[in-house]
């Protein structure tokens, strides 16, 4: 600390980045980073996990965010962090992410591939002597809402009942009730991406089929809209596959290609401005999102009955004519009274201000 202030470390563990902040004691964001996650440095080591199974632990991230956080306190005078929230995709072990599904690392030649843990807890509590808490990133949005977003003005804390949904690579939630974070019994956020919202339907990345998350996330419509180009012969007159040359075209692949080749080049954006020109494929792949969409928002309600769902992702913040649609279907299937539903007022930055109350917690 400065003098008598206390400073407080704030961290977003991503899949594909880290964003990093320094702030005071009350919230106030003194410093921000945000870089694209390495996955090319970082020491592994070997070492036997909980289960007495031989594992590797890898310390990229880690260093990373160390150093992230020195820069910033050498930068703005700081001698010290009193506390660290961290918020991360999991799945989460013992202060650490296990087997992350989003992390392209290439493990040393002699170490088994698997079981793979990204130690957080410990190495920053090492380098910092301060308490480190690491949450699932939606349970960490929620926090972030409830006391800085659509909560944030609301003195009781007890008196809200909330939750919050993220719309980007996959679908998640975290929900606080009544002055609560809900926890499961392995301390695990609810897995909405994983309510069945039809039977026989795509194939989700957990290998159960008709998953909320295999439509109503970037991957579920990349799926979905391969599935639905194929279904329709890959024929000749679509805006979609129009679009998709115009990306294979500024990737530089050659031109020799086949059209098959253009199902690589998906993308949601892609997907979204061809649906708002009106191809009807395309249209149909953000129908199946609103309906579905609708669908697991109708259980959320149903089993929490919160008085608002916020949501946040990529997806959502940047797609926001989804949600009146999204409600429409919602309400269809109410057996409570309808909650409100509306984009989180934190943008993209919901769990960089949970990650806030983490470490205003974990310093106590």
């Amino acid at each position: 600390m400065t003098g008598d202030r206390v400073y407080l470390g704030a961290v977003d563990v991503g899949g594909t980045k880290v964003a990093a902040l320094v702030t005071g004691i009350d919230g106030e964001i003194v410093a921000r980073k945000e870089e694209a996650l390495c996955t090319e440095k970082g020491d592994f080591l070997l070492q036997q996990d909980e289960d007495n199974e031989r594992s590797v632990a890898w310390y990229g991230p880690a260093s990373q965010i160390e150093g992230m956080l020195h820069r910033m306190m050498e930068e703005e005078g700081i001698d010290a962090l009193s506390g660290i929230g961290i918020g991360s995709a999991g799945p989460l072990k013992s202060g650490a992410i296990k087997n992350p599904p989003n992390f392209a690392v290439s493990i040393p030649a002699g170490m088994p591939p698997s079981p793979l843990y990204v130690p957080l807890v410990e190495p920053l509590e090492r380098a910092f002597r301060a308490p480190v808490t690491l949450e699932n990133d939606c349970n960490t949005a929620v926090l972030g809402e409830a006391y800085f977003g659509v909560g944030g003005d609301v003195p009781d804390k007890e008196s809200l009942h909330l939750v919050y949904v993220t719309m980007s690579t996959g679908l998640g939630g975290g929900v606080w009730s009544g002055g609560h974070l809900l926890l499961g019994k392995e301390g695990n956020a609810a897995e909405i991406g994983h309510i069945l919202v039809k039977e026989n339907g795509l194939r989700c990345g957990c290998g159960n089929d008709g998953c909320a998350e295999a439509y109503c996330s970037g991957r579920g419509i990349e799926q979905n809209a391969r599935l639905h180009l194929v279904n329709n012969g890959m024929r000749a007159q679509s805006l979609l596959l129009d679009l998709l040359e115009e990306e294979a075209g500024k990737k530089g692949t050659p031109k020799q290609r086949s059209r098959w080749d253009l199902l690589g080049f998906i993308t949601p954006q892609i997907v979204f401005s061809a649906a708002e020109e009106g191809d009807e494929i395309a249209r149909g792949v953000i129908d199946d999102f609103i309906h579905y969409g609708g669908i697991v928002l109708s259980a959320i309600a149903n089993a929490y009955d919160p008085a608002v769902i916020t949501l946040g992702g990529s997806i959502a913040v940047n797609h926001p004519e989804i949600v009146p649609p999204m409600r429409s279907e919602m309400c269809k299937h109410l057996n409570v009274s309808s909650p409100e539903v509306r984009i989180t007022p934190l943008g993209k930055r919901a769990v960089e201000y949970g990650a806030i109350v983490l470490a205003q917690r974990a310093r106590g």
